[in-house]
């Protein structure tokens, strides 16, 4: 699958791209949110998108794609596990929510279940 993975923390991003380039997967970095908004296409199969971002939070951006009309499931990678800030992330057009610090099996996991659901939304 072909991955944005919109985060600034340099360590996460690494551990994340080890993760999944293991696993086949081909990603993308962006490093805060106003240049993740402006990569994402329909070219990507899944978007990973932390919720603290510079320049643009992730709520915004995810929002923002969702404006646009992108269907590709967009995880929201986050440090926070209150129910408001969960029910924030699924109003804004989050598929998933995913709380740091995150293992690499829950985001392997996450991406092999939602990777499936691209294929349905892109009609594969």
């Amino acid at each position: 699958m072909r991955i944005l993975l919109v985060e600034d923390d340099a360590m996460n991003v690494e551990l994340f791209e080890a993760a999944l380039e293991t696993d086949g997967h081909e990603i993308v970095t962006e490093r805060d949110g106003a240049a993740g908004e402006e990569r994402a296409s329909d070219q990507f199969d899944l978007v990973l998108l932390d919720i603290q971002l510079p320049k643009k939070d992730g709520l915004a951006v995810c929002r923002g794609l969702r404006a646009r009309g992108l269907r590709m499931p967009i995880v929201a990678l986050s440090a926070s596990v209150l129910p408001e800030e969960i029910a924030r992330a699924k109003s804004a057009g989050f598929d998933e929510f995913l709380s740091k610090p995150i293992s690499a099996q829950d985001l392997r996991d996450a991406v092999r279940r939602l990777g499936r659901t691209s294929h349905q939304a892109n009609g594969l």
